[in-house]
C-alpha cells in the first residue's frame, strides 16, 4: 500500500466485470489502459453482478465494474456514464418513431436475459412495468445470443447502447430505436469496498 501511494496504478489490481459490458467496453479499455498505466498488472473475471459483489466482500477482487442501481452492500462507488436502453426488433418490425415508449413494448414477444443478469432487471425497472417480467417469452443466457433470436423473429429485445456501438447488431437485420421512459438508461459505475 505504501508503495502504491508513490506510484498508483501498479502492481496487481483484480477487477470483476458484469457479461453485459466486458465485451464491449474492454476491447477499448484495456489498450488504453495498458499503454497509459503499464505497470498495472490487471486481473479480470467475468460474472454476474451478485457474484462479482460477493467475490469483492470475500476479498477475490479489488474492484468491479458494473450498473447501477445494484444492491452490492456496503461498498464506495464512481459512476462513469450512462449507457442509454435499446429496443431490438426483427427487421421490417420496428414502428417508424424515432424511439419507443415503454408502454407499447409487447410484452407477449419480449425476450429477456436468464435470471442473475442484472441489464434485465434495468430494462424492466425503466419501463416501470413489472408485468413484463411474467410474460417474457423466453429467456437468453447472454446478449448475443438474444439478438441472434430477434434476427430470428422470435421477438424483441433490449439491447444498451455499448453492445451497439461495438457493433452486436452487425450482419443481422436487427433494428434498434432508443427506449423512451423516465430513466431509459443504465448508469455504468466502478465499485470497491
Amino acid at each position: 500500500l505504501a508503495r502504491a501511494e508513490g506510484q498508483p496504478l501498479t502492481g496487481e489490481l483484480r477487477m470483476g466485470v458484469i457479461p453485459t459490458i466486458a465485451p464491449f467496453l474492454l476491447p477499448t479499455m484495456l489498450p488504453r489502459l495498458r499503454e497509459q498505466w503499464p505497470e498495472l498488472k490487471l486481473y479480470l473475471r467475468e460474472e454476474t453482478s451478485g457474484a462479482a459483489c460477493e467475490a469483492l466482500h470475500r476479498g477475490q477482487l479489488d474492484c468491479v465494474l458494473l450498473a447501477l442501481p445494484f444492491a452490492c452492500g456496503e461498498v464506495d462507488n464512481t459512476a462513469l456514464f450512462d449507457d442509454p436502453l435499446f429496443v431490438a426488433y426483427p427487421q421490417g418490425e420496428a414502428p417508424r418513431a424515432k424511439s419507443i415508449d415503454a408502454a407499447e413494448i409487447d410484452e407477449s414477444r419480449l425476450l429477456l436475459l436468464e435470471d442473475g443478469h442484472c441489464l434485465k432487471d434495468h430494462a424492466l425497472s425503466a419501463c416501470n412495468r413489472p408485468e413484463l417480467r411474467a410474460h417474457a417469452a423466453m429467456m437468453g443466457t447472454s446478449l448475443h445470443t438474444l439478438v441472434q433470436m430477434v434476427d430470428n423473429g422470435l421477438g424483441l429485445t433490449f439491447v444498451p447502447g455499448m453492445a451497439i456501438e461495438a457493433g452486436i447488431l452487425s450482419g443481422t437485420g436487427v433494428e434498434a430505436k432508443p427506449l423512451r421512459s423516465d430513466h431509459p438508461f443504465r448508469r455504468i459505475a466502478l465499485i470497491w469496498r
